[in-house]
């Protein structure tokens, strides 16, 4: 064994590398898809970050769906950037507790709906179980990025009236990317049987 390596075993060397490279994936892919949102569906927005179609939110299901805490990490990560660049009116507590909500707040939908969730349940994807994730996660979402908004008084937001955009736009981001995740694992998996 290499010198170094003697206070960190190689398993362990290996596990963070894979952790860290995860995050790094998870940020890179949501900060692209909300670029990809800008691009293509910014006539959905009502006010910066709420959306009757939101693609980014689709992204957080399917990256913590596949990464677990290190995609929550790598969301986190991306929504500080996005922050920064896009919406200068989120600053302080209010920057940190959104980062910790777009990240967090699937991870704990999923935890919700799968309190057991793992990799190998996902060739198990039902349309009830999909809905119920994509259900629970755009609730989820909506009342806690509007309960942060509303305590911090966030410029422009409107908590009785963003709700339902941001409770909707979630809802079908999640729904189109879930269902084309299940698509893409049914093609694996006869491409596999064949």
């Amino acid at each position: 064994m290499h010198r170094t390596a003697q206070y960190m075993p190689m398993h362990k060397t290996n596990h963070v590398l894979e952790a860290g490279l995860i995050v790094l994936v998870a940020a890179v892919l949501y900060w692209l898809g909300f670029e990809l949102q800008n691009w293509l569906f910014k006539f959905t927005e009502v006010i910066p970050g709420v959306n009757w179609f939101y693609l980014p939110g689709g992204l957080r299901v399917v990256l913590v769906w596949v990464g677990g805490i290190y995609g929550a990490t790598g969301i986190f990560v991306a929504t500080m950037l996005i922050d920064v660049l896009h919406m200068q009116d989120i600053q302080g507590l209010m920057f940190l507790w959104t980062g910790m909500v777009s990240g967090f707040g699937p991870l704990l939908a999923l935890h919700l709906v799968w309190p057991r969730h793992s990799w190998q349940q996902q060739s198990r994807l039902t349309s009830t179980r999909l809905l119920t994730f994509a259900g629970t996660y755009a609730l989820l979402n909506a009342v806690l990025h509007q309960a942060v908004w509303w305590y911090f008084q966030r410029e422009g937001s409107v908590a009785t009236v963003d709700f339902w955009p941001m409770f909707i736009g979630d809802l079908t981001g999640s729904v189109t990317l879930l269902y084309l995740w299940k698509f893409a694992l049914t093609v694996r998996t006869r491409a596999v049987a064949h």
